[in-house]
């Protein structure tokens, strides 16, 4: 419930519609300054001390940990792993599964499975 004219306004009603068309303006093409961009891995990447969803800091260029970002020390330490560190991980991780799978009957292995999967539907 909003009751008008109770006060002396800060400022001017003419001002404040002005603001008000300016921000709508600016939300419209895409710069309203709190709008937040995804990023990969927030909430993907959990902490290991306690267990948190991780999210990204631009000025850290990487991800904190979500409990220690809110509320401090009391809640766990401070650290940061670097989003660029995390991809390159990651990648490496993909590449020496997708070596182990060079495996010469691996085809045959997968056909099988396949065949014993839609045998058990049918």
């Amino acid at each position: 419930m909003t009751i008008s004219d109770t006060h002396e306004p800060i400022i001017s009603r003419d001002v404040f519609e002005q603001v008000q068309s300016l921000l709508e303006q600016k939300a419209k093409r895409g710069q309203g300054g709190t709008r937040k961009r995804n990023h990969l891995f927030t909430n993907i990447a959990y902490c290991s001390d306690c267990g948190k969803a991780m999210h990204y800091r631009i000025n850290r260029k990487g991800y904190i940990c979500r409990s220690y970002a809110k509320h401090g020390k009391k809640a766990c330490s401070s650290h940061v792993i670097k989003e660029q560190l995390l991809i390159e991980i990651i990648l490496d991780d993909l590449k020496e599964m997708a070596n182990g799978l060079e495996h010469p009957d691996l085809e045959i292995i997968i056909e099988k499975k396949v065949k014993a999967t839609e045998n058990k539907m049918s």
